[in-house]
């Protein structure tokens, strides 16, 4: 290697360094700039200030996305202004990001329980379906199909292979069946959203004047179906089917911005 050549290896290395070490000063200031404002909403939620606070968090999850601690200090703030719907909202959506965080669950369960959000008592079959998540059924259904192969493949070493196969298949299609169905239950509940309107009335068709056939309580969840015009085709917990104002509800699926 010559002198020439080596002078301009090092200018493209330093180059490069000198690249990397910009953008990792950009991301460290992006960083430091989030958690201010972050502070900042806090400090507001402190002072009672509970709108100010909202506005800060909304404009966050806006420009930088969303996180499990922003969507629960959301949540705080909608039920300080006795917002039950948004509060409610975004304790589900802080949820679907940490699903194992106890505050969440904590706050989110006693408000429904001092605003009288009783959910309906799941089938059996229901209860065992929402134990876990939709990743971890997944990953069970994998680990089980994993295993199903590695005792197959070790089947055809015995000289009763054929039979022992047989019977590892059967019970490996009914957990499997069994997995699905869980992984199908986590699958619908991602099109979940909350009632976000005081008392919003569940219609027979998707017109204006159409009938009322009930209302739903601010703060509810049901299953998203399907979407006509201004309206949405929703599920309840009841299990009634009906058309609702689509700017009642929120979809919890959705992460950004408020609703």
């Amino acid at each position: 290697m010559n002198l020439t050549r080596f002078f301009h290896l090092v200018i493209i290395v330093s180059f490069l360094i000198l690249c990397f070490s910009l953008t990792s000063y950009a991301f460290a200031a992006q960083g430091q700039s989030v958690e201010r404002v972050f502070q900042h909403g806090n400090d507001l939620y402190g002072q009672g200030k509970y709108r100010q606070a909202i506005h800060v968090y909304a404009e966050i999850a806006s420009e930088y996305g969303v996180s499990g601690p922003l969507l629960y200090n959301l949540g705080n703030s909608y039920a300080q202004l006795d917002q039950t719907g948004m509060a409610i909202l975004n304790y589900e959506r802080a949820l679907r990001l940490s699903p194992g965080d106890s505050d969440i669950k904590g706050n989110l369960d006693l408000l429904r329980k001092n605003k009288g959000l009783f959910r309906e008592e799941l089938p059996w079959a229901k209860r065992i379906a929402s134990a876990l998540d939709l990743n971890q059924w997944t990953l069970l259904a994998g680990m089980l199909l994993m295993v199903f192969t590695l005792i197959c493949l070790a089947g055809l070493r015995f000289k009763n292979g054929k039979q022992l196969r047989l019977w590892i298949g059967v019970f490996s299609l009914v957990f499997m069946f069994a997995t699905l169905a869980g992984a199908v239950f986590q699958y619908r509940q991602l099109n979940s959203a909350v009632v976000i309107e005081d008392d919003a009335r569940l219609l027979l068709s998707p017109f204006t004047q159409a009938s009322s056939i009930g209302t739903i309580k601010e703060g509810r969840v049901v299953q998203y179906i399907s979407k006509h015009g201004d309206f949405s085709l929703v599920e309840d917990q009841a299990g009634r089917s009906g058309w609702i104002e689509t700017k009642e509800i929120a979809l919890i699926s959705k992460m950004r911005g408020n609703k």
